[in-house]
């Protein structure tokens, strides 16, 4: 039992970071989309001087959608360390 486990545990996991580039591939796609979304359903306030809540909703979700891309980088990166640290 003990040998099977130490065998296990040696073999490196080639999956790691698949999980973090599809949701942040995911969140880098829908949140800008969400936020458009928010942005119209909200409207525009008609005035010239405030903060259009339209701009506001989709800056925020620019915002996500770019820490999303970083997560599904930063998957990338420990998916290709995990492949290429066993050769």
């Amino acid at each position: 039992m003990a040998d099977i486990q130490a065998r296990a545990g040696a073999q490196p996991d080639r999956t790691r970071g698949v999980r973090s580039i599809v949701i942040g591939v995911l969140v880098a796609l829908l949140a800008p989309l969400g936020g458009f979304l928010g942005g119209t359903m909200v409207g525009s306030s008609g005035s010239g001087d405030d903060l259009d809540p339209l701009f506001l909703w989709l800056f925020v979700g620019m915002v996500i959608g770019g820490i999303g891309g970083v997560v599904a980088i930063m998957g990338a990166l420990r998916w290709n360390r995990a492949n290429h640290g066993s050769r």
